[in-house]
């Protein structure tokens, strides 16, 4: 069994470089794997490795004078869900392409899981605004949220007109862990909105799962950027699945990638139609994987590796 940690920090970094080199040796040391991005304004990182290891990274952690008391969330993996361990200094820790339309110095109020879960019960007023990719969302999300209009979260500032129409209306924000929140919120308060009313919710899906999974307000699976690709939220047998067969409309949870390197798409199939169309996600899909020559590598052929952020 190994466990897996997923977390970040919005914090000024003087020197992001430093902190790779020497993440890199306790990661080496530790034999983690996974990925870490720094910049000059924080973390982001999803580790795992042995549950001793994952315990004496979070001891490293806690006792760092930049990255102490991070909100860690902890799942578990039958296997070493990464191929290896990757860790990179880059402009933005969560890409926004946009860094420069905000201050990440200015955000939206957090709330805990249990205020959020307190409002659902009491019937709140509220506008959920899912801030994950689009196919994140077909397999699980809060009841009564709004589908994102793009397909990659970098894609958020090419669609704020789509939320005007939330303007003036109480917002919570969510996410897997909480950090594309994190940007994004800053983005709709330089766009206008109303701090006083705009939330994000802290630590995400998975830390509202950890307490309420079977008796919350999810519905289906939560998608991870790691080769198990979700988390069960609700444990129980008989949990909602929410997604469907993108051919036949057939209840699924599956996520697969076109085997034609031309098209590459995520997509939701059950197992009849993944073979009907010989592992691709159409029939013009279909007729190109017949030539060798417009398939993915074997290695990228898995379904587990799709890596769209």
């Amino acid at each position: 069994m190994y466990k897996v940690l997923l977390y970040y920090k919005i914090v000024k970094i003087k020197q992001p470089k430093s902190e790779l080199k020497k993440h890199t040796e306790v990661c080496k040391a530790l034999q983690l794997k996974g990925r870490i991005l720094l910049s000059d304004y924080g973390i982001n990182g999803t580790v795992a490795g042995s549950p001793e290891a994952i315990s004496l990274y979070r001891a490293y952690m806690d006792n760092h004078k930049i990255f102490q008391s991070i909100d860690f969330k902890e799942s578990d993996s039958e296997f070493m869900p990464f191929p290896k361990m990757r860790i990179k200094v880059r402009e933005e820790i969560i890409t926004t392409d946009a860094k420069e339309s905000f201050n990440i110095w200015q955000r939206g109020k957090h709330i805990d899981r249990d205020t959020l879960h307190e409002w659902f019960s009491r019937g709140e007023e509220i506008v959920l605004l899912d801030m994950r990719n689009d196919y994140e969302w077909d397999i699980g999300r809060f009841v009564g949220s709004v589908k994102p209009p793009m397909k990659y979260f970098r894609e958020l500032k090419d669609h704020m007109d789509f939320y005007d129409q939330f303007k003036g209306k109480k917002i919570v924000m969510f996410c897997t862990g909480g950090i594309r929140c994190e940007p994004a919120s800053a983005m709709f308060l330089s766009a206008g909105f109303d701090k006083e009313n705009l939330y994000q919710l802290e630590g995400g899906i998975v830390k509202y799962a950890e307490k309420y999974g079977n008796d919350g307000f999810y519905e289906g699976k939560c998608f991870v950027f790691d080769d198990r690709l979700a988390l069960l939220v609700n444990t129980q047998d008989g949990g909602t699945s929410v997604g469907e067969c993108l051919n036949c409309g057939t209840s699924t949870d599956l996520h697969r990638n076109c085997m034609n390197k031309f098209c590459n798409r995520l997509f939701l199939s059950c197992d009849a139609c993944y073979e009907k169309f010989q592992n691709t996600c159409s029939q013009p899909c279909s007729e190109m994987a017949l030539n060798p020559a417009n398939l993915r590598p074997p290695r990228l052929s898995k379904d587990i590796l799709h890596r769209n952020k």
